[in-house]
């Protein structure tokens, strides 16, 4: 039996069938509607995270490999004196060589017929003591093989030790060129990153670390810092009114706040770009200080002082292990080389403080 028209009984159920698949379709649709909206903004976030997180690895390699390049610094040092050491040694078992050879021939020439001659003698006890030859010959061989035998040993160890040395500078040479890649790495990782942003992303992203460094200076007693139009990213020395206790730390910032706005270049120590120990040492150097291009190193140098105490000038250290390094400036501020893609300039003191040294 066929039916000219819908039955009313059947025609509510339906509807509601109708009602709810459109529903399932539509929400799903809001949801990524929304999600597409806040997705910009959530992507830039986590960019920039990431962005961080690869440029603060990058800057712990970079120290890595300032710490690797000192201590082949040492290392080379060492060959050289090894190398020193060695060839006074040759020298050495070259004499003994002759000195052996001398007392040799001087027996040959003696021979026994020598000997028997000065024993034979009416007084052969002042003949042995005009000679004095015969008396000590046997002496003066033994002696003289010792000191060969010596020499020769000294000269093993000398060429081993002078063998370790190299091996340590070889292997220095390649922990440092592996370093260099993993800085290089990162910081290729985190430019491609930032690649991935439309030019609206950037400038979003650049505007968002301009307000956190605002607020993060007015936080420090900064003051404004304005729109970063100043060397250091908005805010110079001058307008601080940085108070140097010593006219040796006032030629240290003095120095310091004239490299305000160079930029950051991983493993630099001047005069056009800076990381952030080459940065410190050089400042320092004005102020008769010979640091180590070296974070970590760095903090082994001066007299530690608490947070609290801080005064202008002091070297404030960052992270565990140590891997950054600023002058602090009073105020709760420094002057630091931050990291790649940053330039010299005044920020608060960041909250993972872990050292600080006054030279």
């Amino acid at each position: 039996m066929s039916l000219s028209k819908a039955d009313p009984r059947s025609s509510t159920p339906t509807r509601f069938v109708r009602l709810a698949v459109a529903v399932s379709l539509v929400v799903p649709l809001m949801g990524l509607a929304s999600a597409a909206q806040a997705s910009p903004a959530a992507d830039i976030r986590a960019v920039q995270k990431k962005v961080d997180t690869l440029q603060h690895q990058a800057e712990v390699a970079s120290e890595e490999y300032n710490d690797t390049r000192e201590e082949l610094k040492g290392l080379e040092v060492r060959v050289k004196a090894a190398q020193t050491r060695l060839e006074q040694q040759r020298a050495r078992v070259q004499e003994s060589r002759r000195m052996v050879g001398r007392l040799a021939a001087e027996s040959y020439r003696n021979g026994d017929l020598g000997t028997l001659e000065l024993y034979l003698g009416d007084n052969p006890d002042a003949l042995l003591a005009q000679s004095g030859v015969v008396e000590t010959l046997a002496d003066r061989q033994v002696s003289a093989i010792a000191r060969l035998k010596e020499s020769q040993r000294k000269l093993a160890a000398d060429t081993a030790d002078l063998g370790r040395q190299e091996a340590k500078v070889k292997a220095g040479q390649a922990k440092l060129a592996a370093k260099k890649k993993e800085v290089e790495r990162k910081l290729s990782e985190a430019k491609a990153l930032l690649s991935r942003l439309t030019a609206a992303q950037r400038a979003a992203l650049e505007r968002a670390s301009r307000d956190a460094a605002r607020q993060a200076l007015e936080n420090a007693g900064g003051g404004d810092s304005g729109d970063g139009g100043g060397a250091g990213g908005g805010l110079d020395c001058g307008s601080i009114g940085i108070d140097a206790p010593t006219a040796r730390v006032k030629k240290v910032l003095d120095f310091a706040c004239a490299q305000l706005g160079k930029p950051y270049v991983w493993a630099a120590d001047g005069p056009g770009s800076y990381d952030c120990s080459g940065f410190t040492m050089r400042s320092w150097q004005q102020g008769g200080v010979s640091l180590p291009h070296s974070s970590r190193l760095q903090a082994g140098y001066g007299t530690r002082v608490s947070r609290a105490n801080l005064r202008p000038g002091d070297l404030v250290f960052f992270y565990s292990p140590i891997s950054h390094v600023g002058i602090y400036v009073g105020n709760g501020l420094m002057i630091h080389a931050p990291h790649s893609g940053d330039v010299v300039k005044i920020a608060p003191l960041h909250s993972n403080l872990t050292a600080a040294t006054r030279l």
